[in-house]
């Protein structure tokens, strides 16, 4: 299985952590912290990454954000499954 995984920086040890160790080949990409300050700015970026996926032959599109001030809603991957944790921030996903 090939998965993108987009995340913040704020996340990038444990998504390396998590890549090493995954069965899966993962192409990981940061986009730097201090984004979810600006949600719409950071929604515009997530999906301009999301897009760039089109075509690539990923089997899933991961995100490494929570919900961030309502930055992940109505994201929407095109030709793979979208993958968005259930968290309200990176706090949620540091606390598991």
């Amino acid at each position: 299985m090939r998965l993108k995984c987009i995340g913040c920086e704020v996340l990038a040890r444990p998504i390396y952590l998590c890549a090493a160790h995954s069965p899966h080949i993962e192409d990981v990409e940061m986009l730097r912290r201090g984004l979810h300050n600006t949600p719409l700015n950071l929604r515009a970026q997530l999906q301009t990454q999301i897009d760039e996926t089109v075509g690539q032959g990923y089997d899933a599109v991961v995100l490494a954000y929570g919900l961030c001030g309502q930055a992940t809603a109505e994201l929407v991957a095109r030709d793979t499954p979208l993958v968005i944790p259930r968290a309200h921030d990176c706090i949620t996903l540091f606390l598991g």
